[in-house]
């Protein structure tokens, strides 16, 4: 169990969704992804390829946090991504379950 309270673990989670997705700092965001994550998404093949898929999006997608909870070392995010400049979200079935 770490010393950081729920509401410290979420503000970390959404600093790491924001420097990767939203300002595409891939080497400030290397940071906050352990070198053993695993991609588990639709998306992606359930592999170490988020940086890569984040690379290769659209230049205008953004990452908007919907909902995000703490319990513990546990953080739970509900997002939608955008890109711009159309009105309606490229996706708003994003989660990511964060430890």
């Amino acid at each position: 169990m770490s010393n950081t309270t729920p509401e410290q673990n979420k503000a970390l989670v959404l600093e790491a969704f924001d420097t990767l997705f939203n300002k595409r700092d891939y080497r400030a965001a290397e940071r906050f992804w352990s070198p053993k994550y695993i991609q588990h998404s639709a998306q992606s093949t359930r592999s170490r390829r988020l940086f890569a898929l984040i690379r290769s999006a659209a230049q205008t997608l953004r990452y908007e946090n919907q909902l995000i909870v703490a319990e513990g070392d546990y953080v739970r995010a509900a997002s939608c991504t955008w890109s711009f400049p159309t009105d309606k979200p490229a996706s708003c079935l994003g989660s990511a379950t964060c430890r």
